[in-house]
């Protein structure tokens, strides 16, 4: 953290489709209702953080989530939001991007949403190759790998689950999250809302957001 005592933490990844503004939103609500100072920064162009936060407004949904959209060099704008804010969330697009990179300079927390698909898994070698470069300018980046739209079978949740970590842990910069995403369409039904599924009445869809938030800021 820096000396302002705030934390950035990115959620980015070299791959589309991986959950990374569903996991932005939620821990944005979570802090929020903790009581915490947060400002989510949208830095992908389709904007659908955005989208979300406007939905959220124009129905009144409470707390307020405080946005942001920026794009291209990323590293000035969040070092000037950390001296307003407590917690700064940022939503890159799913691949090599200069907001992902010049965000990843100056962040706390890189938090990578992945499948346990060889698509997902695969661009880790090209993750890991930028992180060792980004950590000769921010040698204090944590990287944690998170598991999303994990099954909810039975029959295949250890397999999978050990698979991940197997694969994960070939990486010696990354940290596999013990907190898991699975795959639940109720994530997808409160989003189009305006919503958090902290604001639902799914309590394992709860349960899952908060380990994730638990485990991100306290360890």
């Amino acid at each position: 953290m820096g000396l302002n005592m705030s934390t950035i933490l990115l959620v980015g990844s070299n791959k589309g489709g991986s959950g990374k503004t569903t996991a932005a939103c939620n821990i944005a609500v979570a802090l929020t209702k903790q009581g915490k100072d947060v400002c989510l920064v949208d830095a992908d162009r389709q904007g659908s953080a955005a989208n979300w936060c406007t939905e959220r407004e124009a129905v009144g949904h409470k707390p307020d989530i405080t946005i942001v959209q920026k794009y291209d060099n990323l590293s000035n704008t969040l070092q000037s939001l950390s001296d307003k804010y407590s917690h700064i969330i940022v939503d890159v697009a799913g691949r090599n991007s200069r907001e992902m990179i010049t965000a990843s300079t100056v962040a706390d927390i890189l938090l990578c949403p992945s499948q346990c698909s060889q698509l997902d898994l695969d661009t880790l070698g090209e993750l890991q190759q930028q992180v060792e470069q980004i950590k000769d300018l921010n040698p204090d980046l944590k990287v944690y790998v998170y598991q999303t739209m994990a099954s909810t079978n039975p029959k295949v949740i250890e397999r999978e689950r050990h698979d991940f970590e197997s694969y994960v842990r070939e990486f010696p910069e990354f940290v596999p999250l013990k907190a898991i995403g699975r795959y639940r369409k109720i994530y997808r039904d409160v989003f189009s809302d305006g919503l958090s599924v902290l604001e639902s009445g799914n309590e394992s869809a709860i349960k899952e957001i908060m380990e994730l938030y638990n485990e991100v800021y306290h360890g």
